[in-house]
């Protein structure tokens, strides 16, 4: 008999010491300069782990095509331990209980938890749903107004004291204008964060904060959209379609754009002027979303996965990484002692202009929509948005209270 509980314990040793490392499959959902960083964080997890965890970078598509691909895996029961998702991608998971509550871990790791007020707490709160953290921040940012100071020279104005209010945006448009047809004050576009903007700082909404009605035909949203067809009707404003936009934005005959944070050292690289960058203007209410992507775990994992799923997660945000990342990429670090590193304060005094986000982070960031069928209401929303831009005579009033009855339906049946 003890020589069989000895040959068995043997047994487990050996297994125990030539058992395979515990994989995590980690989906992104970007490319360019981010996708090299990223996976050079895996690798350099990987080593620190090597023998017990393999963290495996999956590239997943665009933010939408990982929403849908997400949703196809979770009906299949085969999704992956981490994901990184836009913000306002979230609902139908939440809706269908397949995050991870990572409370869980928080409280089962008392050194991670002391550091976890060293999150900025406006991060941590838009990944906070029923009091419960989903997810970390990863690519964080808010988006920014750039200026052109080349053109604002030209037309008399000073690019020291940018518009801090729409209408001066508008009173700044009517003098680049002057300069000849082919200028214009203000670029728009289609981007979804930004006009959830619009409609926030003229004091409108889009959905009621219970998520049970929509309010695309609030007053303040339609003030919001008369703004800018008023704008493009003058022809001091210009509107474009995505594909344009970079063109537009670096063709020097635009003085200003709203674009995101993560724009800013691709616009410092391909500018051929003098570049600005400032807070994004409001109203009557200074909103500016918090944008980008986050990180979430899935639940329906075995448990010694979802641990090693936890211990990528702690380390893609810890300080050096965070800090690491946001050098490499230009998005915000995520914790205040990155920020507040010598590396960091350094680049600012630099270049004050990367700065400008984490400003704007303290005076004005609130999180996006993101009930489960947002994106099919955002997408009535950038419809009607597309007719009141595409057409002067459209009656906004008219446009906006059909897409709410439209959205209210989805809503509704959702």
């Amino acid at each position: 008999m003890k020589k069989v509980w000895i040959t068995v314990t043997l047994l487990i040793c050996a297994m125990m010491l030539f058992a395979a490392p515990v994989k995590v499959v980690v989906w992104y959902a970007q490319t360019g300069i981010y996708s090299p960083t990223l996976l050079e964080l895996i690798d350099e997890f990987n080593k620190l782990n090597e023998g017990k965890i393999v963290a495996e970078g999956v590239y997943s598509g665009s933010y939408e095509d990982t929403m849908q691909k997400l949703v196809a895996s979770m009906v299949a029961g085969n999704l992956p331990h981490i994901a990184q998702i836009e913000q306002s991608r979230i609902g139908q998971f939440l809706d269908g209980d397949a995050f991870q509550n990572l409370d869980e871990f928080i409280n089962k790791d008392p050194e991670f938890k002391a550091t976890l007020s060293d999150f900025f707490p406006r991060f941590l709160a838009a990944n906070t749903f029923y009091g419960k953290l989903y997810g970390f921040p990863l690519n964080t940012s808010t988006p920014l107004l750039y200026i052109n100071r080349d053109v604002f020279r030209a037309a008399g104005l000073d690019p020291n004291k940018p518009p801090r209010t729409w209408e001066e945006v508008y009173e700044a448009a009517k003098a680049v204008k002057k300069l000849g047809p082919d200028y214009y004050g203000y670029r728009l576009g289609d981007d979804d964060w930004i006009l959830e903007s619009y409609a926030w700082q003229f004091g409108g909404d889009i959905v009621s904060e219970d998520g049970m009605k929509v309010l695309l035909d609030s007053p303040g949203t339609i003030d919001a959209w008369k703004f800018f067809q008023k704008g493009l009707r003058e022809g001091v404003f210009v509107y474009t379609i995505p594909e344009q936009g970079n063109a537009m934005d670096l063709s020097g005959k635009v003085a200003m754009v709203c674009r995101s944070t993560g724009s800013l050292a691709y616009m410092i690289q391909n500018a051929k002027f003098d570049l600005g960058a400032t807070f994004m203007p409001y109203q009557v209410k200074k909103a500016t979303p918090i944008g980008g992507a986050n990180i979430y775990m899935f639940k329906n994992k075995p448990q010694n996965e979802k641990q090693a799923a936890w211990e990528f997660m702690k380390f893609v945000t810890a300080t050096p990484n965070t800090k690491k990342w946001s050098l490499a990429t230009g998005y915000m670090a995520s914790r205040v002692s990155a920020y507040e590193s010598p590396e960091i304060q350094e680049l600012f005094k630099k270049d004050p202009r990367a700065e400008v986000t984490y400003l704007q982070l303290k005076e004005s960031a609130v999180r996006r929509p993101y009930i489960g069928p947002y994106r099919e209401i955002f997408n009535i929303m950038l419809s009607s948005w597309q007719t009141i831009m595409t057409d002067m005579n459209a009656n906004v009033e008219n446009v906006l209270k059909t897409a709410t009855e439209k959205a209210q339906k989805v809503l509704d049946e959702y």
